[in-house]
């Protein structure tokens, strides 16, 4: 009943809900079901990422009964709103709302676009703090500090503003690096607070927000946090699988820079991977040498839960 009024306020046609609830499984909160109401028509490729997610599937106080190997949340507990339902789109936009910038009021609810590490550490604490810790957590500092690319900045690049008559390089934007270096490292995404936006269900009021998108893995984004769990998990099917396999890399560690794909590729161990890379178990938790995989990718030996095989036999 709650459901098909909703519908008549705005106008949707009930087969829509019989659409929306084909695209989610176990028990979606009711907040996450509004979301799916409307998205399914503004943004369907989004909600069938979604739909195919391991967080459409799932719910948390369930997998926190599997052992610590298996279970994907790290956190020893979780906030009871959010064990017994589904993670969509509310459990994650919803989150910390207070600590966001770019909070804004949406249909009757406080969410917010920038999902940021600090937010998915409510399940994956010990992941975001073994990120926290990381060089690519720092990568706007450690692009935007370095004289030498601000030589190369201006030398190559382009960019450049006169300040106090003196010739300086801009700072980092998406209109000017947005492209560039900048892309991989991250940006400083900052609110400007709303504007209008016209839309299939009206004008509607969003953060004004520079530099964004942008899924560079040092991202300053607007509660403070530092990097984008979605440079490597990209939203919103949030893959395991993807962040595993090297083409995921291969966004970033590219010649002329960084060349450790072109010479992974090169390597036998590429060769092998590369030419069974469909007979690889890349869902696998956790991740078993010799059986999931045999020849490494970038992530077995640099990121990747990874056991012997013999413990699971």
């Amino acid at each position: 009943m709650y459901r098909k009024l909703f519908c008549l306020i705005f106008l949707i046609p009930v087969s829509t809900i019989t659409r929306a609830e084909e695209l989610v499984l176990p028990d979606p909160s009711d907040s996450t079901f509004e979301c799916l109401i409307c998205h399914e028509m503004a943004t369907p490729g989004i909600v069938v990422d979604w739909r195919h997610s391991r967080h459409a599937a799932t719910i948390p106080a369930e997998a926190m009964e599997n052992d610590a190997l298996s279970k994907r949340i790290s956190a020893e507990s979780l906030p009871e709103e959010l064990s017994g339902v589904t993670v969509g789109c509310y459990e994650c936009h919803g989150l910390n709302t207070d600590d966001h910038a770019d909070t804004f009021e949406h249909f009757g609810y406080q969410i917010n676009l920038v999902v940021s590490p600090a937010d998915c550490a409510t399940c994956h604490p010990v992941e975001q703090e073994q990120y926290a810790d990381s060089k690519k957590a720092h990568a706007v500092a450690n692009l935007r500090d370095n004289p030498v690319y601000h030589s190369l900045e201006t030398a190559v690049i382009g960019a450049k503003q006169i300040e106090n008559g003196e010739l300086t390089s801009l700072p980092p934007t998406a209109n000017t690096q947005g492209e560039a270096c900048y892309a991989c490292h991250g940006t400083v995404v900052e609110f400007n607070g709303l504007k209008t936006v016209e839309t299939d269900f009206g004008d509607m009021e969003v953060p004004d927000l520079t530099n964004w998108p942008n899924a560079g893995v040092g991202r300053i984004n607007p509660d403070g946090s530092r990097g984008a769990c979605t440079a490597c998990h990209p939203r919103h099917s949030f893959s395991i699988s993807v962040a595993r396999k090297p083409y995921t890399c291969a966004q970033c560690h590219v010649e002329p820079d960084v060349p450790a794909w072109d010479v992974w590729k090169e390597s036998k161990h590429g060769n092998i991977l590369l030419s069974q890379v469909q007979e690889y178990d890349w869902k696998a938790v956790p991740w078993k040498a010799g059986t999931d995989f045999r020849a490494p990718s970038c992530s077995v030996c640099h990121n990747a839960l990874v056991t012997d095989c013999l413990l699971y036999t």
